[in-house]
């Protein structure tokens, strides 16, 4: 139960929250719907390994804004330039990590980005499927591609065990 208790109070904080005041009765009532959903949709225990580097989540960070301030231009020229939207693609492209959270994070990185929109996470396949909105050449494609397996390898550096950072990165990753 320890494990499951700050489901049960963040549960709690949403129901109080929701109802706008705090009595007994629905603090109460929270504390028991918040019991009863843990109880019948039990979260699995995820085996979540990671690490935080500082330098390398701030690369992370001032790239991932700077993505998405240049994708913002871009996508805002595309919605007013005359010749009308570009070619989209849908795309499957195949990380190197195997790890879930890893693959998440950098999959919601990704699709934060203005341009693109994470249609599909295949954890055991590795792999995502990406809607891309700029894909009129194959030039194109390819310089997405890059660009998310280089994202993939920031969120690496940046949080990955050492055994997996070396593993994707190369061996002497500082």
């Amino acid at each position: 139960m320890s494990g499951r208790l700050p489901m049960v109070v963040g549960l709690t904080i949403v129901w109080v929250l929701l109802w706008g005041a705090v009595t007994p009765t629905i603090v109460v009532g929270g504390v028991l719907a918040a019991l009863l959903v843990v109880a019948v949709f039990p979260f699995p225990q995820a085996p979540w390994t990671w690490v935080i580097r500082p330098w390398p989540t701030l690369v992370l960070a001032v790239r991932f804004l700077w993505d998405l301030l240049r994708a913002s231009v871009e996508v805002s020229w595309f919605a007013i330039r005359p010749s009308g939207a570009p070619a989209s693609a849908l795309l499957r492209i195949d990380l190197r990590s195997r790890s879930e959270l890893i693959m998440t994070i950098t999959s919601e990185l990704v699709c934060l980005v203005p341009g693109s929109l994470l249609v599909e996470l295949v954890p055991e396949e590795g792999a995502i499927y990406l809607h891309v909105l700029d894909a009129e050449s194959p030039e194109r494609i390819e310089q997405f591609r890059r660009s998310v397996l280089a994202q993939e390898e920031r969120v690496v550096k940046a949080f990955a065990p050492r055994a997996e950072r070396d593993a994707v990165c190369g061996q002497g990753v500082a």
